[in-house]
């Protein structure tokens, strides 16, 4: 009989590390110095993730998000690839957080394939929706159009991530 390993499963630890390097790519398409620091918070992020340690994990998205950040502030109005990296971000920090809960919970010899690559999908697609929401409303306020449609796309987009959640 073995003994029980509450390791996080591999294959998310590795999802969610390559979801924040993608982030940290975008950000360094914007700056390079601003790079430098989500850098540091992917290296805190993969220890955290392959390791089970929920602070790392946090602290190296936060990094990446506040990294997204003072790249939107750099570009002086261009918010796609901010709008994009910051929302990897939390995703890459979803799927840390979740492949950590799953180690705790059944362990690094369980057979969880099918459930990360369920939670991967659905969590990528809420920040590519997530994305696409953001953008638009960006669009429509530009265009000077009516506050309520960009209220009402806002609000959509918030019942959308209820639904999912």
């Amino acid at each position: 009989m073995t003994e029980f390993e509450p390791a996080p499963p591999r294959h998310t630890a590795t999802a969610a590390t390559v979801t924040l390097t993608v982030a940290t790519v975008l950000v360094a398409s914007v700056s390079t110095g601003v790079a430098a620091i989500a850098a540091v918070g992917v290296l805190a992020f993969t220890y955290g993730a392959f390791n089970g340690s929920r602070l790392l994990v946090t602290a190296g998205a936060a990094v990446v998000f506040l990294a997204a950040l003072l790249a939107a502030v750099a570009l002086h109005g261009a918010v796609f690839v901010p709008l994009a990296a910051g929302a990897l971000a939390v995703a890459a920090w979803d799927l840390g957080e979740h492949g950590i809960g799953l180690g705790e919970h059944v362990g690094a010899d369980a057979r969880t394939r099918n459930a990360e690559l369920v939670h991967a999908a659905l969590t990528l697609g809420v920040a590519a929706l997530a994305v696409a929401a953001g953008y638009a409303v960006y669009l429509v306020g530009a265009d000077r159009r009516p506050v309520a449609a960009v209220v009402l796309l806002a609000a959509g987009a918030l019942a959308l991530f209820g639904a999912l959640r």
